[in-house]
């Protein structure tokens, strides 16, 4: 039995998967999107899907409208993918952007960080970082 769980539990059950969801949707889908489909992949509501395109000015969900209401979006997933845009998606990351993507508390990070050596956090480090903060 599991006592803890770790970020990267977190990472893997939760942000994974739904990433993959979203990969398969953007790829299998052709033509414009339906906006009851973008809204649950999303986690959105219909009303906000429609309320984002009203004000980007959306009048088709195709795949570059479809990040623009991602990244408009209120849901969880919206908001780990514009943090992500905001911090320019880099092959290295700082500790800071790290703590800000996936909202983890700074001093915490810091203290892993420095217990095990890590300066900047690469796809390869990631893992064993996340591995290691408790959530």
């Amino acid at each position: 039995m599991k006592l803890t769980n770790s970020y990267l539990d977190t990472y893997l059950e939760k942000i994974v998967p739904k990433l993959q969801e979203i990969d398969v949707y953007i790829k299998s889908e052709e033509g414009y999107f339906d906006i009851e489909h973008v809204a649950d992949v999303l986690e959105l509501s219909e009303a906000e899907v429609l309320e984002i395109m009203r004000i980007c000015n959306i009048h088709h969900i195709g795949k570059r409208e479809f990040f623009k209401i991602m990244e408009a979006g209120s849901s969880w997933i919206c908001g780990f993918y514009r943090r992500e845009l905001e911090c320019g998606s880099p092959l290295a990351y700082t500790r800071k952007n790290i703590a800000y993507i996936y909202q983890i508390d700074i001093d915490k990070l810091n203290s892993v960080c420095d217990s095990l050596g890590i300066s900047e956090v690469t796809s390869y480090t990631l893992p064993y970082l996340l591995a290691k903060i408790s959530a």
